[in-house]
């Protein structure tokens, strides 16, 4: 049934086949994506952080090689420092998003992270110039809201730390958003995701003298370690496709299923009990990335297109 309302605002609704794979990519790589950050919630607590981070980004660069081999592409990099700018940022992001799955529920860390967006459209505004308009301020604030209402319950508590270190996983997401819009330019998207893994990786073996000690462990356990590679490996191939079928915008929103369906895990799985700051404060954030991703449909917004071009 065709939605009015829908076309109005200029939603995003599926017209073809196409437009629905490029959904169940989205959808299935962001449960994949909470799948394994359950995985690596699980084994925080008998692996360091970092080796958690090698082992997530040494699979993932294993697979995205044989990706890059298969479609005959070189392994040739172009405007280096926005692209190394985009690779440290993310493994500063994921280093610190791991470190606090060890202390706060899935649900929350994931939330956190996902206050990326907005903050990014702030980020693009300052660095990259784009405009500002209402809705983008009304996101960060909103976005600035939800993450302080997710954080202000466990300041003062044993979760404090991993709280704040969410937060800052969300901010240096949006630094490595950013630096990709940037990177994309000159670089295919493969290299781009194989210099982050790289990093990622790289990265992680510097740590060692700095971290917890390193072990190898075996049975359940390692099959876990290797089981969060494996995961975020195919969720990442699988984000990119969805990309690739739909308008970034659209494939933003129905991406937030990943934080939804990370809060129910952390239910079953882990017994977590979501507070009223993570149903209020998570509401927030998604909500403000809908608004940052439905910002430029808005009739309002196509008003003031016109406007600048007469």
């Amino acid at each position: 049934m065709h939605d009015p309302a829908a076309t109005q605002l200029n939603l995003p609704v599926p017209a073809s086949p196409q437009s629905w794979r490029g959904i169940a990519f989205i959808v299935f790589g962001g449960m994949l994506f909470s799948v394994m950050g359950a995985m690596a919630k699980q084994e925080s607590h008998a692996v360091p952080t970092f080796e958690l981070v090698a082992a997530r980004s040494a699979v993932t660069l294993l697979v995205i090689d044989l990706v890059r081999r298969r479609s005959k592409i070189k392994l040739e990099f172009f405007d280096l420092p926005m692209l190394f700018s985009r690779s440290l940022a993310g493994f500063i992001a994921i280093g610190a998003y791991f470190f606090a799955l060890r202390t706060i529920p899935l649900g929350d860390a994931v939330l956190l992270n996902n206050a990326s967006p907005a903050l990014t459209a702030l980020g693009a505004v300052i660095l990259l110039h784009e405009r500002m308009t209402v809705e983008k301020a009304i996101a960060m604030v909103g976005s600035s809201l939800g993450v302080w209402l997710l954080v202000r319950g466990r300041l003062g508590t044993m979760q404090a730390q991993g709280a704040v270190v969410g937060a800052m996983s969300a901010l240096f997401s949006a630094w490595a958003l950013v630096s990709l819009k940037v990177a994309t330019r000159k670089n295919r998207s493969v290299m781009v995701v194989w210099a982050l893994a790289a990093m990622c990786t790289l990265g992680s073996l510097f740590t060692i003298p700095f971290d917890a000690p390193w072990t190898l462990p075996g049975g359940f356990d390692g099959l876990l370690l290797i089981g969060t590679g494996v995961s975020a490996a195919f969720a990442q191939l699988l984000m990119t496709s969805g990309y690739r079928l739909l308008d970034a915008s659209d494939a933003s929103i129905y991406s937030y299923i990943n934080p939804l369906f990370a809060v129910l895990m952390g239910v079953v799985i882990f017994g977590d009990t979501p507070s009223w700051g993570t149903w209020v404060g998570g509401t927030l954030i998604m909500g403000s990335g809908v608004l940052v991703a439905l910002s430029d449909r808005m009739p309002w917004a196509r008003s003031r297109a016109k406007d600048r071009q007469s």
